[in-house]
């Protein structure tokens, strides 16, 4: 159908087809007797005469009808269009041809689009889709024309009806006696609700193609069959339509040119092929030594650095012209002459990775040019023609554009690591080996490249300075992104960042004085919350409140901010942090004074604030049940305290234990000790009345051990020791 000639291997003499080989009491029901025959006619008319919409439908019906339907009149377009002006003079299509050769490419990228292509790699998708979507085609010639059943093709209801005689609903449809299946659930769009042909039937078209093959000649000249389609496709230069010179070499020509010699590449191919790799690796070899020699060493004239911006932009125009021709022979070699299988493959992946590599170096080299021509460009428009600063601007403008260029490098390997079909998920996961190269053998680069930042932004030193760095003395020449360079008198010593940022800066170039002006100060203070057992959480929440209160409250405390830290060794400290505005050393000692003295009254007046209150074993439940209630009415009585707390939390070895939580505020630190004071000896009135025994150790051992306690009084007794002194 698709009028092309095509030098395919004949098949051989004593092959028959399967209904001969096989007989079978079902006839085959031709393409004109199945149910979906009329609809797919007036679909193909529909097309060929307005090819607007989308091939793809929320129906296996519509997107099955319309793909079957648009490439039939793709290749009754090549036939029409080859047939009707082949002849016409010239060598090449006039533009008449090319606007229908237009139409019927659009056809064709409207159907490839019903094909889910998300199993191949994305360098790669556009081709294999193309050729996945003829074999496709060729298959469903096959199947159309060889049926021994009727093929009901479901629409919504029919999708309905088979989901409800299902034990699993889905979402897909398989076509009848075949292996080509139709689904709506995308992987790279979960929303979607069209039918495509998945992504296992693409991947497989050409295992289906290869099953089916020898069959076509049998079917040739039925009505919507194109049988040499994908052999055209393939042995023939150009997309859908070779060219015009191509189809009007001699037939013994094509006949010899389009032998398969090479993984089913004809020889036409094959060759060409060569021809455009040998002309890409020359024209690299040749530019690629150019590069190199501009690298040579060159004279040590300090005039050299204006011209460097002219080198680097020489360096990025020599690596330029090496992008698009590695992507122009990729097309050409993939799209022009339609390579295909394995070698499309191979081919591809190569000058994938061969264009982002040149990419990656040419953006290196274009940042490279751009900073230097910014550095010289505002040396020039501040009025100074000096080396120096041209060297200073440099140093500063440089390293941020080496930064940006790493940016966009490692973007564009990004990018090529998914057009060779690794997903994003893996793309990540392959990006954590660059940190945890970092972080396990690079640590120190990555400190001397933030100390180098920290250097170019507090500018304590700058290129042309003669400064004192430790115990160097000399002109900095360089501020790089790992090390600083200084001259000295006996040569040029290179100290890495992180060295230089720790060393004292004597700057003997900046010797004016500045007039004295008011500043805040920043204050750190940290206190150990050291106590008979660490704070509680409610502990800490109550200091937090208390030394938040009094910080806020303090006017010579700007900003203040405190929190409770966990040390090392398990330490707990009160860490204060603030802003003070003081002129001299005597008011910044009185003041840290001040504020450690009452942070410390804090920390004491909030431990004192939570105790325990022990009981004996013999306490009634009754009388245990009193005890919060008694605790609550002494507190009443106490002004600024509450209580907030009095729980039964621990029974211990010798007693019931209840621990008493208060709070107090508004209390100077003497009225808090005489409250505690006050608290204690109405606590032990009040628990001698309610006859609640607290309990003293000595006491208790003496109660649960009485055996061992009067073997001791005998001893004492012999010793002329009383059984009093070993009570007390």
């Amino acid at each position: 159908m698709s009028g092309l000639p095509s030098f395919a291997e004949p098949p051989s003499s004593d092959h028959q087809p399967l209904n001969l080989r096989h007989e079978s009491s079902l006839p085959v029901i031709p393409l004109e007797n199945q149910p979906f025959y009329p609809e797919l006619v007036q679909r193909a008319d529909l097309w060929l005469h307005t090819p607007l919409g989308q091939v793809v439908g929320d129906t296996p019906r519509d997107t099955l009808l319309n793909f079957y339907a648009v490439m039939a009149d793709v290749g009754l377009l090549i036939d029409q269009v080859t047939e009707n002006h082949l002849n016409d003079p010239g060598l090449f299509w006039t533009r008449q041809t090319q606007t229908e050769m237009e139409e019927a490419e659009a056809l064709f990228d409207a159907a490839v689009s019903a094909l889910d292509g998300s199993s191949f790699p994305l360098g790669v998708r556009s081709y294999l889709k193309d050729e996945a979507a003829i074999q496709l085609k060729q298959a469903l010639d096959f199947i159309f024309h060889n049926s021994r059943q009727i093929i009901t093709i479901p629409d919504a209801s029919g999708m309905k009806a088979l989901n409800e005689n299902r034990s699993k609903q889905t979402q897909s449809w398989t076509l009848p006696g075949s292996s080509i299946e139709l689904s709506s659930q995308l992987p790279e769009n979960p929303i979607n609700s069209n039918f495509f042909f998945s992504a296992s039937t693409v991947a497989n078209a050409s295992n289906i193609y290869e099953q089916v093959k020898d069959q076509f000649e049998y079917i040739e000249g039925q009505k919507f069959a194109t049988t040499t389609f994908y052999q055209d496709f393939i042995h023939t230069p150009g997309h859908l339509f070779p060219p015009k010179w191509y189809l009007k070499l001699p037939s013994r020509i094509r006949s010899t040119i389009e032998t398969e010699i090479l993984f089913g590449e004809t020889l036409f191919q094959v060759t060409l092929a060569a021809i455009a790799l040998s002309i890409f690796a020359l024209v690299t070899a040749i530019l690629f030594h150019q590069l190199i020699q501009t690298y040579k060493k060159k004279s040590e004239d300090p005039s050299r650095a204006w011209l460097m911006d002219s080198l680097a932009w020489k360096r990025a125009a020599l690596v330029l012209p090496l992008v698009p021709l590695a992507k122009l022979t990729e097309v050409f070699i993939d799209e022009y002459l339609n390579f295909t299988g394995l070698p499309l493959m191979i081919f591809t992946i190569m000058f994938e990775v061969t264009y982002f590599s040149f990419l990656v170096i040419l953006v290196f080299l274009f940042f490279e040019a751009f900073g230097r021509s910014t550095s010289e460009t505002l040396v020039r428009m501040s009025g100074s023609h000096e080396v120096w600063e041209l060297s200073r601007t440099s140093n500063r403008i440089m390293p941020i554009c080496r930064v940006l260029s790493g940016v966009v490098a490692i973007a564009l390997i990004y990018r090529m690591l998914l057009q060779l079909g690794l997903s994003p998920a893996v793309v990540l996961a392959l990006s954590t080996v660059p940190g945890l190269a970092i972080g396990l053998g690079a640590s120190k680069l990555l400190g001397n490249l933030f100390a180098g930042l920290s250097l170019q932004t507090d500018r304590p030193l700058r290129v042309g300075e003669f400064c004192a760095l430790g115990d160097d003395q000399g002109f900095i020449t360089k501020i790089g992104l790992r090390s600083v360079e200084i001259e000295t008198a006996t040569g040029i010593i290179t100290i890495p960042n992180a060295v230089a940022e720790d060393c004292v800066v004597n700057n003997l170039s900046r010797h004016q004085f500045k007039s004295n002006t008011s500043m805040m100060q920043g204050l750190e203070l940290k206190l150990d919350l050291e106590g008979q057992s660490p704070f509680s959480p409610d502990q800490i929440s109550d200091l937090l409140l208390l030394s938040r209160t009094f910080a806020n409250n303090r006017v010579d405390l700007s900003h203040p901010c405190l929190t409770v830290e966990l040390q090392a060794g398990g330490e707990q400290i009160l860490r204060c942090i603030g802003l003070i505005k003081v002129s001299n050393w005597r008011d910044y000692i009185e003041l840290t004074e001040s504020l450690t003295l009452a942070l410390n009254q804090l920390i004491v007046q909030v431990e004192k604030s939570h105790f325990v209150l022990s009981v004996s074993y013999a306490t009634t439940d009754s009388k245990l049940s009193t005890i919060p209630g008694i605790l609550q009415s002494i507190i009443d009585d106490v002004p600024g305290f509450e209580l907030k707390a009095c729980r039964l939390m621990d029974i211990s070895e010798f007693s019931y234990d209840f621990i008493c939580h208060t709070f107090s505020q508004g209390l100077t630190y003497t009225q808090f000790k005489d409250s505690i004071d006050l608290i204690n000896r109405k606590i032990l009135k009040a628990m001698a009345d309610a006859e609640i025994v607290i309990p003293f150790p000595t006491a208790i051992e003496l109660e649960s051990q009485p055996e061992r306690f009067s073997k001791q009084n005998d001893q004492y007794a012999e010793g002329g020791t009383s059984t009093q002194k070993i009570i007390d």
